[in-house]
């Protein structure tokens, strides 16, 4: 025999659609990757940048981006767009030492 599912009324799946994301949602980092061009969001500083080595302190660790030709073409306060050919990217925990401070 089929169960019976409960349905519910249509403003409460309305209201449930439209809902708020959870806060912070809107400042989470997020890394997009297309074809040679890279746009990291919501990092905090630069820490390290050379043709071949970009390095973004996160709010959670940092950031590594390894590549040739490494050109950062857009930087705003919440945004950065780098252009090259990308190699490696690596991420560390904020407990691990980078390898530079060892």
């Amino acid at each position: 025999m089929w169960a019976k599912h409960k349905t519910q009324p249509p403003h409460r799946w309305l209201a449930a659609l439209f809902r708020q994301p959870p806060k912070g949602f809107y400042r989470t980092p997020a890394v997009y990757l297309s074809g040679g061009q890279m746009e990291v969001e919501h990092f905090r500083c630069i820490l390290t940048y050379s043709p071949d080595c970009l390095c973004l302190q996160m709010p959670h660790g940092r950031f590594t981006v390894h590549g040739d030709e490494l050109k950062i073409i857009t930087l705003t306060a919440t945004r950065l767009t780098l252009r090259g050919r990308f190699l490696r990217t690596d991420f560390a925990d904020e407990q691990e030492v980078p390898p530079w401070n060892r």
